[in-house]
């Protein structure tokens, strides 16, 4: 064997950065719907936790089987099987109370929820770059600055009830767009 050049080894280091940046953002995403099916999976919510730290463990381990033309959840749903099922077996118990047909059915409740969280979260963001600069930046302050209203209304020189308004409309107009483009409504002229 020769050994690798340095251009092969910055290839390499490359690729296993992106690999990692992307197990991040697609753990990210599903860790709730992982976590529900976990949750329900199992008889106390410490085994739970314990549970899906392990199938955190494998699904990094296992990231290089992943194919990525396919979606995420249901792959990882079924290394949680596993860690589950051993689980179980680790316990000894006379009777395995939830597998198979049960599991399976949870399993895909959990990819519908998350594929339901991703349609309205895509849904959201359409509906975010529709509003004004200033409405998002009122909402900015609100959300991820977490500012209360009196001290949105001091960073703008306004009142506090017309921060609290504003906000008011704005999620209003939120809510309406999301639920028109939902209803495929906006979809006219787009």
């Amino acid at each position: 064997m020769c050994p690798m050049d340095a251009t092969q080894t910055t290839t390499l280091q490359t690729d296993s950065a992106q690999s990692r940046a992307e197990l991040a953002r697609n753990w990210v995403k599903v860790q709730p719907s992982l976590m529900a099916f976990v949750v329900a999976s199992t008889p106390q919510f410490s085994d739970a936790e314990d549970l899906l730290q392990e199938v955190a463990a494998e699904v990094a381990l296992r990231y290089d089987e992943y194919d990525n033309s396919r979606p995420f959840l249901p792959w990882a749903l079924w290394i949680a099987k596993i860690k589950i099922a051993d689980f179980y077996r680790g316990k000894r118990r006379d009777r395995v109370l939830f597998m198979g047909e049960a599991m399976d059915a949870l399993a895909d409740a959990c990819s519908r929820v998350q594929q339901l969280m991703t349609e309205e979260r895509d849904l959201l963001e359409y509906c975010l770059g529709q509003l004004t600069e200033r409405s998002r930046r009122l909402l900015g302050l609100r959300y991820s600055d977490d500012m209360k209203p009196k001290q949105i209304a001091t960073e703008l020189g306004t009142s506090t009830g017309s921060v609290r308004v504003t906000l008011s409309r704005i999620r209003t107009t939120l809510m309406d767009c999301v639920q028109k483009r939902a209803s495929g409504e906006a979809n006219v002229g787009n």
